[in-house]
């Protein structure tokens, strides 16, 4: 954890300061998972769930350096003294759910990848401009891990393997709203027009990028007794969530008439 998330900023007005808190709680809380577990994967379980939980635990890392460089420049958020070292506490649980999967491929003997085509095209998109698409691109993701690791909890026989997923449902539940928030107070100063017009192409990503899902992780779903109907059906509830609450803290211009609207449970 770096120097600037140890210390809390100085005491200023803003709806981030309640998530800096969250963070920082959630970080301090003992690990409970059963590592101890004897259960190993079946060579079919193995098959149908292995690759996914290798992609996705390379696609959980990152060191969030130029994330956290594009929140410093940010003219909106860059100004809340409160934003970075919030950024910073989510950027380090993100780590934690990479380094928990990491944990449980060890524990099963399956190798990590260091490379994967798609989450190459993420990291990419997320370095094309500044904080707001860098979040856009990063929430889709995480909108579409909620339907993902409800699949994958149910899948194995692993009491391990579903307890992981349990732990990293809540906290992404959680990041949607954090998330939601800091898109929603970046398109602030945008007009009507331009809100609708990124919340379009929002849209289409969301579109996309669950349709590319299905595909490289459907053996992941079909174990779990999905079709592909109930799978778009959940992460299209999930992304609806997520934009409304995005239009939540747009609309506010009270911060925190904003965090009341975007509450945690």
């Amino acid at each position: 954890m770096t120097p600037s998330t140890l210390l809390a900023p100085a005491p200023a007005t803003s709806c981030f300061e309640r998530w800096y808190r969250h963070f920082l709680d959630k970080g301090n809380a003992p690990d409970s998972l059963p590592w101890r577990e004897p259960y190993r994967l079946s060579a079919t379980e193995l098959r149908l769930v292995g690759r996914s939980i290798q992609q996705f635990q390379l696609g959980e890392w990152a060191r969030g350096r130029g994330f956290k460089r594009r929140a410093a420049c940010d003219a909106v958020l860059g100004a809340d003294r409160w934003f970075l070292p919030t950024l910073e506490l989510f950027i380090a649980e993100e780590q934690g759910h990479s380094g928990m999967l990491g944990r449980f491929l060890d524990h099963e003997q399956i190798p990590r990848l260091t490379n994967d085509w798609l989450d190459g095209v993420f990291r990419r998109l997320r370095k094309l401009a500044g904080l707001e698409l860098c979040v856009t691109v990063l929430v889709t993701a995480e909108v579409l891990a909620m339907p993902f690791y409800q699949a994958l909890r149910d899948a194995t026989k692993s009491n391990l393997l579903r307890s992981i997923c349990v732990r990293i449902l809540c906290d992404e539940a959680a990041h949607l709203n954090f998330q939601a928030l800091t898109i929603g107070l970046a398109r602030q100063p945008l007009s009507d027009r331009a809100r609708a017009l990124r919340s379009w192409c929002h849209t289409m990503l969301f579109r996309g990028t669950a349709l590319l899902l299905w595909e490289q992780h459907r053996k992941v779903f079909r174990a779990a007794g999905w079709d592909f109907g109930r799978f778009w059906k959940d992460a299209r509830r999930w992304f609806a969530l997520l934009e409304l609450r995005i239009r939540q803290a747009s609309l506010d211009r009270d911060y925190a008439d904003a965090l009341n609207a975007l509450r945690l449970d």
